[in-house]
């Protein structure tokens, strides 16, 4: 594994565990804002199935993903609380594969292939990976979804390597309860995490990307570190309970929703089924 990504556990031939990259960032570098315990509302922005279809795919459920959220929220301390909360959490989950059939753009990145980069970089990696395919593409590589002819080198070589493969995800975020009463999107902490398609089913994945990604959850990495994770079942916990809204928050519902939209077309590269 090329400098910068953390090493991977060497797993046997036979081993079912799965490659996980975790990018785990807070705005422009700061410090964590996490304290312990905290108290949290959690809105599911829905599954996102972007790039080319493919049939076969047994995505888990919006309630199983809810559950295994919570439960791992739970295991790090965050508590469940309302109507004011500390944070407010969003997630989306899903997966991320080429899209062919999106047009290429002239000297620019498809925002299908912006997506998959941003979701395996860190945010200084993912703009040194998008010029050098932007100087590809001004020095005559037409297709920026192809190798490059001119070699990367480092983590910045991993991450172009990674964002090319079709990759399972989650995205939780949290944002400033407060700044969001006054309509302000004041974004905490995002964390991602995925691993690539072939990995496994999706419905076991998933599960395994939010168990295995929870203690990072409110961290600040500066790099992309690879952790190895377990397939994971759904956790069998207490009933779900009653559904967090904006109204229930106070909070506006045209704010929250536009808010959520943004993050689906942002996520998905604005090629994705949404299922909110």
């Amino acid at each position: 594994m090329a400098l910068g990504f953390a090493p991977t556990a060497s797993a046997g031939i036979f081993s079912n565990n799965i490659d996980m990259l975790v990018v785990a960032e807070t705005p422009n570098g700061g410090p964590s804002s996490q304290g312990s315990p905290v108290a949290y509302a959690a809105f599911d922005g829905g599954y996102i199935e972007a790039g080319d279809p493919i049939a076969g795919d047994t995505p888990p459920t919006a309630d199983q993903v809810s559950q295994s959220l919570r439960s791992a929220l739970a295991n790090q301390g965050f508590q469940a609380e309302g109507p004011s909360p500390a944070v407010v959490l969003t997630y989306h989950w899903g997966v991320l594969r080429i899209d062919h059939r999106q047009i290429r753009v002239p000297y620019g990145i498809k925002t299908n292939l912006e997506a998959r980069i941003e979701l395996v970089s860190t945010q200084q990696l993912g703009a040194e990976v998008e010029n050098h395919i932007l100087l590809g593409e001004k020095s005559g590589q037409m297709n920026p979804d192809a190798a490059s002819t001119r070699l990367l080198g480092g983590p910045a070589q991993t991450a172009e390597e990674e964002a090319r493969q079709p990759r399972y995800f989650v995205i939780v975020s949290a944002y400033d309860y407060q700044g969001l009463l006054h309509r302000e999107a004041k974004l905490l902490w995002r964390v991602k995490l995925s691993a690539r398609e072939q990995s496994g089913e999706m419905n076991e994945v998933i599960p395994a990307l939010i168990a295995g990604g929870a203690p990072y959850f409110g961290k600040s990495l500066d790099h992309v570190k690879t952790v190895e994770v377990t397939p994971a079942a759904v956790p069998q916990g207490s009933a779900a309970p009653a559904a967090v809204t904006p109204d229930s928050l106070h909070l506006d519902n045209d704010f929250v929703n536009g808010l959520l939209k943004s993050e689906h077309d942002n996520f998905s590269g604005g090629t994705g089924k949404f299922n909110g």
